[in-house]
Parts: C-alpha cells; sequence; structure tokens
C-alpha cells in the first residue's frame, strides 16, 4: 500500500527530531552529563518521538472507521531497556500494545501504522500486541518474554489497564518465583556462554559478557520474581542487597553506561563491543595518563575488569541466594554431613560452618584458608551462607603482613588439585592472595595488550593454575606426568606468580626472578625450594624458546639445553609448567604442532640425561621407525636411491609425520629425483587444521640465495597465507620445505586441481630463477582476524645471536603479522646476499615470531654490527 505524503512527510520530521535529539544529547555528554541522566534524556526524546507517532496512529484510525471508545482502551506500554529507562543513543525501543480480547480489530491498524511510521523515522522497533493474559501466559513459558516485561512502563494510552495488567504480572511472578528465576538464571548463562564466560576478555561486549550490564539487569529480574521489585534501591531497602553490594553495583552501572552511550556516540550506531582500536581511543579521550610500565589503555581496561570484576561478584551471590532449592536436598546435606573440628561441617557436597561459630570465623585468616584447604582436599563447595560471612568480614579486614600460621595454610591449599583454581580466584577477590603475595596487587586487572594473550596477568596466572590442575583427570602423557608430581606445591605456587614481572620496562622473567625470591623469603621456603622457585620463573619460557625458534635435530641444542635444566625432575617440572602456561594463554594457542615440538624436546633431553645419546644416537625406537618406513617404501615399489632418503631424514620430519605419510611423500620425491629435473612441489589438505601442507624439495647447488624468497612471492601470489614453515636439509645439498599455508579461496575444502595449480606456480618459480618474481594478489583474506596498525603497541624485535653456533648466525624476528609480510622479509633477505638453511615460521592471531638461521654469500655467519644493522633497516623498511 502506497504511504500518503502527509505519512513520508511525518516520518522525515521524526527522525530529523531523533538524529537532533542526539547530537544536542551528545553534546551535553560531551560536557560531562552524567551516564544515567544521558539516558534518560535518550529516553524523553524516544518517549515525545513515540507518543507523538502513537497519538497519530490512532488519529487515523479514528478516520478510517474505528470507534473512539475501542481506540481508548489500548495501552501502550515500553518494555526491557526502554521500559527502564536506560538506552544508549541508538538503543532499540521494544513496544507493547495491550488491548483487551475484544479489540484486536481495533489495535491492528494502529500497530500496522505505528510500526510502519516508527520504522521510517529509523528508530529500530521491537513490537507485539497482546491482551494482558496472552502477555502473561508468554512470560510464564518463555523467559526471555518474562525478562523484558519486568521492566515494563506506561507509555500512553489507557493507564488502567496498564496497572491492572502489572500488578497481575507481578503476583504472578511471585507465585512462580522458583522456576522464572532458574529459568532467568539459565537464558543468562547461555548468553555468557556466547559472548565472554569470563570477564577478563581483550574485546569484551558492555552489555553481554560476563560481569557486563546484564548481569545488573539479571539483579533486577530475579528482585522482581522474588521480592516484586526491580529498582536495586529498593532491593537494598527490602534486604536483598547490602550497602556494599548496591555501592557496587550503582557504580558500575554508571561506567559501563557511560562506556555503552561512547560506543553508540562513536559509532553512530548500536554498538556493544569494545575492540581494541576504540579502548585506545577511549583511553586517550577519558584522560588516562597511564603509569610505569602501564599504558594508558591499560590503566583504563583495569578499571574496566574492577568493575565487572565488581558486578560478576555481586551477582553471582544473589544469583545463588535467589535460586530455587531443594529443602529435601538441603535436609539430607545436613544429617549426612559430620563435624571436621570444631567450628567445621562438612556434606556430600558442601562444607560450611557453624551458625554460632561464624562471626569470629570468618574475621579470622588463617581459620579462612583452612577451611578451603579442606574444601580443596575433599572437591566440597563452600555453602553460600558460610562463603557469604567470609566475604563481608574480609572487606573490613585490615592488610597486613601475615602471619606464619596463614602462610602455612595457603601452602597446604596448593599443596593438592582438587578445587584450586576456584578458591584461588575467590581468594584473589577479596584481596587475600594480594594480601599473601604483594605483587599480585600491582597485577589486578593487568591487560597484556596483545591478540596472543587473552585475559589480564591475574587471570591468566589463575588460569595456568587450573590448567595444570586439570592434568589430574588427564590419561595422556602429560596428565600422568603431573600425577608423579608427589609435591606439587612449588609447581602451583610457581604458576601463580610467573608472570607479576609484567608490566615493567624490564624483562619479565628477571623481574619475576627477584618476586619468586621475596615470595619465598616470606613463606620461609628453605634455600633449595626457593632457588628452584627462582629458576622456573626465570626460565619458564625456556622451552619455548628452544622448541620453537631452534634445529631440534642439532645435538648443540639439545646439549646446551640440558645443562640449562639440570636434571630430570626440573625437566618435567618446567615442562608441565610451560605447557600449562600455553594452555591459559587462550583457545588454540597450543596447536598440535606447538605440542609435537615440546614432546619432541623433552624427548630427546630425558634420553640424553637417562642415556647419555643426543639426538640420533643409539636409538632403537627411531632405527625401528626408520626401518617400518623403509618397508611400507617397499612395498609401493620404491628404489634404493628412495630407501637411502630415510636414513637422511632429520629427526623432525620422521618424528612430526606418521610412517604412512612420509613413505607416501618420500615415493612422490624419489620419482622426482629420478627424473632429475626441475624442483618437486606437492600438497597435502590437512582436514583438522583446515590446513595444506606443501612440500618443496629441491637441490641447493649454486641457486641456494633467493630460493625462500621466491618460494614465500609464489605462494603469496597465489592468494595463500603462510602461518608456519620449517625448512630443512636433507643430506649435503637437498633443502625439504614444508609450508602450512591457508587457502581462503576454498576455507578447508581445497580441490586437487587448486594444489596442482599452486604447484606448477610454485615450481615455475623456482625452475626459472630469472624469471620475474611473483606478484601478490592485491586483496585476499588472511587466517584470522586481524587489527589496525593503530594498536600495534609491541615493539617489534630483531635479534641477531652469534652466541649458540660458530658456523651459522641465528636471526629472531618477532613483529606482528600483515598479509605478504614473510614474502617481503624473505625478498630483504634474498637481496642482501643472504642464505637461509633452516627456519622456523609461527603465526598466531595478530602477531609472528620467525626463526631463521642464516649466513652470507661466503656462507659464513654475519658478525659485522653494520651488516646487521643494514638487514635489521632493511627488515624495518617493510614491516
Amino acid at each position: 500500500m502506497a504511504i500518503p505524503n502527509s505519512l513520508t512527510s511525518t516520518a522525515f520530521r521524526h527522525r530529523d527530531q531523533l538524529a537532533e535529539g542526539r547530537s544536542r544529547i551528545e553534546d551535553r555528554f560531551r560536557a560531562g552529563l552524567p551516564s544515567v541522566q544521558t539516558a534518560n534524556a535518550l529516553t524523553e526524546l524516544y518517549d515525545q518521538v513515540v507518543n507523538d507517532v502513537f497519538q497519530q496512529s490512532l488519529e487515523n484510525a479514528f478516520k478510517n472507521g474505528a470507534k473512539r471508545q475501542h481506540l481508548d482502551r489500548l495501552t501502550l506500554v515500553a518494555h526491557s531497556g526502554y521500559g527502564r529507562c536506560d538506552l544508549s543513543p541508538y538503543s532499540d525501543a521494544d513496544l507493547m500494545l495491550l488491548t483487551p480480547r475484544t479489540m484486536a480489530s481495533a489495535a491492528a491498524p494502529v500497530a500496522g501504522s505505528l510500526v510502519r511510521d516508527l520504522t521510517d523515522a529509523s528508530m529500530d522497533v521491537g513490537f507485539s500486541v497482546r491482551t494482558p493474559s496472552e502477555a502473561c501466559s508468554l512470560a510464564w513459558t518463555d523467559p526471555k518474554i518474562y525478562t523484558s516485561l519486568t521492566e515494563s512502563r506506561f507509555l500512553a494510552g489507557n493507564e488502567a489497564n496498564f496497572r491492572h495488567f502489572r500488578d497481575s504480572f507481578r503476583k504472578g511472578a511471585k507465585r512462580r518465583w522458583k522456576y522464572l528465576n532458574r529459568e532467568a538464571i539459565q537464558v543468562r548463562r547461555e548468553e555468557r556462554r556466547k559472548w565472554g564466560e569470563t570477564i577478563y576478555l581483550l574485546r569484551p561486549n558492555v552489555k553481554r559478557s560476563r560481569g557486563g550490564l546484564r548481569d545488573i539487569q539479571l539483579v533486577r529480574w530475579l528482585g522482581f520474581a522474588t521480592h516484586g521489585q526491580t529498582e536495586l534501591s529498593q532491593l537494598y531497602k527490602l534486604g536483598a542487597l547490602s550497602s556494599e553490594d548496591l555501592e557496587t553495583l550503582r557504580r558500575a552501572y554508571g561506567f559501563m553506561l557511560r562506556l555503552r552511550h561512547e560506543l553508540h556516540f562513536r559509532s553512530k550506531q548500536a554498538q556493544d563491543i569494545l575492540d581494541r582500536p576504540t579502548q585506545m581511543e577511549i583511553a586517550r579521550d577519558w584522560g588516562y595518563q597511564g603509569s610505569l610500565g602501564v599504558l594508558p589503555v591499560e590503566e583504563f581496561m583495569q578499571d574496566y575488569f574492577e568493575h565487572t570484576r565488581g558486578v560478576r561478584y555481586v551477582s553471582a551471590f544473589f544469583d545463588d541466594e535467589h535460586r530455587a532449592r531443594s529443602k529435601t536436598a538441603n535436609a539430607i546435606e545436613h544429617v549426612l554431613s559430620h563435624r571436621v573440628d570444631k567450628a567445621i561441617r562438612m556434606g556430600p557436597t558442601h562444607i560450611w560452618v557453624a551458625a554460632n561459630k561464624l562471626e569470629s570465623f570468618a574475621k579470622n585468616l588463617p581459620d579462612v584458608l583452612r577451611l578451603m584447604q579442606f574444601a580443596n582436599e575433599h572437591r566440597r563447595r563452600i555453602s553460600h551462607p558460610t562463603w557469604q560471612a567470609i566475604r563481608e568480614a574480609m572487606q573490613d579486614r585490615d592488610n597486613g603482613h601475615p602471619d606464619s600460621r596463614s602462610v602455612d595454610a595457603f601452602l597446604a591449599l596448593l599443596s593438592r588439585p582438587g578445587r584450586l583454581a576456584p578458591l584461588l580466584r575467590r581468594l584473589h577477590e577479596l584481596r587475600i592472595i594480594e594480601q599473601l603475595i604483594p605483587a599480585m596487587r600491582r597485577c589486578r586487572g593487568l591487560l597484556q595488550f596483545n591478540a596472543y594473550h587473552k585475559f589480564t596477568v591475574d587471570a591468566h596466572c589463575i588460569g595456568a593454575v587450573e590448567a595444570a590442575t586439570d592434568f589430574e583427570d588427564d590419561e595422556s602423557a602429560m596428565g600422568r606426568r603431573y600425577r608423579r608430581m608427589k609435591d606439587k606445591t612449588l609447581l602451583h605456587l610457581a604458576l601463580l606468580i610467573h608472570d607479576l614481572g609484567k608490566g615493567y620496562d624490564e624483562d619479565h622473567s628477571e623481574v619475576g626472578r627477584r618476586i619468586a625470591g621475596d615470595v619465598a623469603d616470606a613463606f620461609n621456603l628453605d634455600e633449595s625450594h626457593k632457588e628452584t622457585l627462582q629458576w622456573l620463573i626465570h626460565k619458564h619460557l625456556l622451552i619455548n624458546e628452544v622448541a620453537f625458534r631452534h634445529d631440534l635435530n642439532d645435538s648443540d641444542v639439545v646439549h646446551r639445553f640440558a645443562a640449562e635444566v639440570g636434571s630430570v625432575g626440573r625437566l618435567e617440572l618446567l615442562l608441565v609448567h610451560t605447557v600449562a602456561d600455553l594452555k591459559a594463554v587462550g583457545p588454540d594457542v597450543i596447536t598440535d604442532w606447538k605440542m609435537g615440538l615440546i614432546e619432541d624436546l623433552y624427548l630427546r633431553t630425558r634420553r640424553y640425561f637417562e642415556t647419555g645419546n643426543l639426538p640420533g644416537e643409539n636409538d632403537p625406537a627411531l632405527d625401528e621407525h626408520r626401518n617400518e618406513i623403509i618397508s611400507l617404501i617397499q612395498s609401493q615399489g620404491g628404489n634404493e636411491s628412495v630407501t637411502q632418503l630415510v636414513s637422511e631424514l632429520p629427526l623432525s620430519l620422521l618424528r612430526s609425520h606418521s610412517r604412512e605419510e612420509l613413505a607416501d611423500e618420500l615415493c612422490l620425491v624419489g620419482q622426482w629425483l629420478s627424473e632429475k629435473r626441475g624442483c618437486f612441489c606437492d600438497g597435502v589438505v590437512e582436514p583438522e587444521s583446515d590446513a595444506i601442507r606443501f612440500n618443496v624439495v629441491l637441490r641447493q647447488g649454486e641457486k641456494r640465495i633467493g630460493m625462500f624468497a621466491r618460494i614465500t612471492a609464489a605462494f603469496y601470489a597465489c592468494g595463500l597465507g603462510i602461518f608456519r614453515a620449517n625448512v630443512e636439509t636433507i643430506g649435503e645439498d637437498l633443502l625439504w620445505d614444508s609450508f602450512w599455508v591457508s587457502d581462503p579461496d576454498f576455507a578447508g575444502n581445497t580441490p586437487p586441481q587448486r594444489i596442482a595449480q599452486i604447484s606448477d606456480v610454485v615450481r615455475k618459480a623456482l625452475d626459472e630463477p630469472d624469471s620475474p618474481v611473483p606478484v601478490p594478489r592485491k586483496v585476499w583474506k588472511t587466517k584470522g582476524n586481524s587489527e589496525p596498525t593503530s594498536v600495534n603497541l609491541l615493539p617489534t624485535k630483531i635479534i641477531f645471536d652469534n652466541d649458540t653456533f660458530d658456523h651459522q648466525t641465528i636471526l629472531s624476528l618477532f613483529t606482528y603479522d600483515r598479509a605478504g609480510l614473510l614474502s617481503e622479509i624473505a625478498a630483504v633477505l634474498f637481496q642482501q646476499g643472504v642464505s637461509v638453511h633452516f627456519a622456523k615460521i609461527d603465526t598466531h592471531l595478530d602477531q609472528i615470531a620467525d626463526v631463521f638461521y642464516i649466513t652470507d654469500a661466503k656462507d659464513q655467519p654475519i658478525l659485522s654490527s653494520d651488516f646487521q644493522n643494514e638487514i635489521r633497516q632493511a627488515i624495518l623498511s617493510v614491516i
């Protein structure tokens, strides 16, 4: 149906009214209008437009024949965020038209006109037409409708009908409070799983992530069903919230509502994701200055995390208090409980303090830590009333040096896995850990501002403890190594403090070593344990550095690593620490490839400790593996030249691929060798990683310099993203290069003809060295999400190492990734006359850690500082 010109002009007028109103409110917001008043001003703006359109819709319906007495019985209701008056600039408007059942025919044209004109005015509208009984019935069956309607507000029309609906809705909710609260909590859990179960996210959703605005709303929803009120101040008066909890929620609400307004005003649309560039801009515009070792953006995010931590804490206890409980289950818990000591009782699932002992018990830190020790040892949850009392008592406790009983109880807590991580989180929220370990205070909410780490320093450290304790029930080799540690106290303590040196100009491992010494002294550890703790913190990145950046086939590498570690006991301690640390960094950080390298280094080093043999020396298991590969090759008709290659394969290739894979690939390479032409290139799809692994094999000869550059350029010319690479040497002159690439054109389903096409491009680039280097495609997708260059805060590092080897220089490069960067770096090395003998390329999200073993044009290590600087400047010019 065509829209009359009058309605079109009305829509334009309302659109201008919204735009001009938002602009005026933004000016006031920038001038310092508090966030709650800003939300009220936006709500008034919406109300003006909605009421104008509603009245016009009523008039149009009356002109078209609807009876005035019927129209007078309609009621327009705002609900959800619009109902509670906390709109942000581009929030949607949730509306419900209440109508008596007999007036449905009169409501239909009003509803159609209302929605059409509000939409034409550029307002996002959620709309429904319901009778009061329909609205209530739907709310009792759909928790999303229920939670939305708890925040209902009269807008226009018949106010008596609204009061009748509201009273009926409130009474019905109170009768069903157990069910409704349980459903509301479940819906919120599902939302948190989608948007972030932890508050410590790099790119949080300020509304839906844990500790965000939605958790404050959850308190209101639960309060409505239980107490008939949604206002936080009313819940406080009713005793449902303490004064401290009320103040925590109010402060957080003001901060996060201001932040949400800021996101909307900046983007000119509904936007709740706080991404990294915006974090930097807001930190600057809100006047954050930073401090020594802490960037302004990190200081801003510490404030954000402090508020979300408070909201998570208060809402979690409010949820627990208002969750439906079975009286029978509670009775059974008490009947089956037994006394642990004079104050503590323990049931089948919970542990608690007797009510008559609770007040004095909660104020005593050694007793609280002892309770946690019992809870951890017996894997029991601390009951809510007990923990609530402890929380209130500890908030009033003066921070002082812990006594020996507290230290002993804390170390006893650390000695067992059990429920250690959740208990540590609770202690950290109460600021008890920082009383025991003062360095933890500085790292509270300290964001590691890069895409590699996903959590704040304190959350990462506790997460590392959790990753280690998860090995308790793990049937893998790592689980067996963790379980055979008789005393796990030192491991758990090291993981808890391993990154507390972050945020200083000095290397965090150096700072961490000193912190470890202070902790050891405060905890009265003996000299042996103190030395081990300091070594573990100081060297907690050692396995990563060796496994990911060095050639594990080189016996000198393993020998030096073994000398640094010193014993099998320390090796296993460092191994479990390393893997737990990586697991706590974020999802998908510890890939199968990385785990394989770590395991490879561990096995080689352990074998050296036990037998004195370095890699490849007197290894029966390796000899058997080679023989099995030879048998498979012979069964496929491979000749002697192919089987000869098996004896020359480096250990990294032998250990990283199955015998079947290697046999198949060696047969293909053997066929290529027999033809004595060009180079070899073939790709294999690895479905589990959505990657293609290309093997490029060629004879070095006189064409060694520039080959790596031409290979990477060829891949980029085909639109591929290289996220991992290994360059190995077989025998004296055969290079075996493996590249793991992503093909955005096919997203893990690359067909054989595409692989053949890419292989042809690579072969041509190598077989015709005088031909132009392939030119990369101008636009293609890359693996992972990239961030604008404005957030690249971590410095690029280019390190030349001539201490590890006499015959080669190790060039290490750490920087932010972008499409085609590896190809450009390889081209720089070629232009400088540098040969690449070995390489490990690793990319995670937006960061790369690349290692090249290089020599100059005369096959000598690069010792000249002038030449090193020339190479460094050339690499920086392309970065």
